[in-house]
């Protein structure tokens, strides 16, 4: 995947910068105006990014949804259909168990 994911389409006046500390178990505190403008909940997992001397964490549900959407859109566009993907899912699958394990498909 050669496009960065757009994760959040928003005007520059929902940017904030806020110091977060780190506690004596490694945990961080997420403030809870944060947490709601994000709809990160207790249980919800984030994705850990590290580019450099960056760190970044982002809602599993964010990611997974601008990800989705990008490729619904790619399928879209090579006029590919769900069924498609799932039949060539399935081709795939069949032909790793049978170059894995040629002795349990009588190759």
């Amino acid at each position: 995947m050669g496009t960065r994911p757009n994760l959040a389409r928003h005007r520059a006046s929902d940017d904030h910068l806020q110091t977060l500390t780190v506690s004596s178990k490694g945990q961080i505190t997420i403030p809870a105006d944060t947490r709601q403008k994000l709809k990160i909940d207790k249980g919800t997992r984030l994705l850990e990014i590290v580019v450099g001397e960056c760190l970044m964490y982002v809602p599993e549900h964010a990611y997974l949804n601008q990800l989705f959407e990008s490729l619904s859109e790619s399928l879209r566009r090579a006029n590919v259909t769900t069924e498609d993907l799932l039949a060539d899912i399935e081709e795939h699958k069949g032909e790793t168990f049978r170059e894995l394990y040629p002795n349990l498909t009588g190759e």
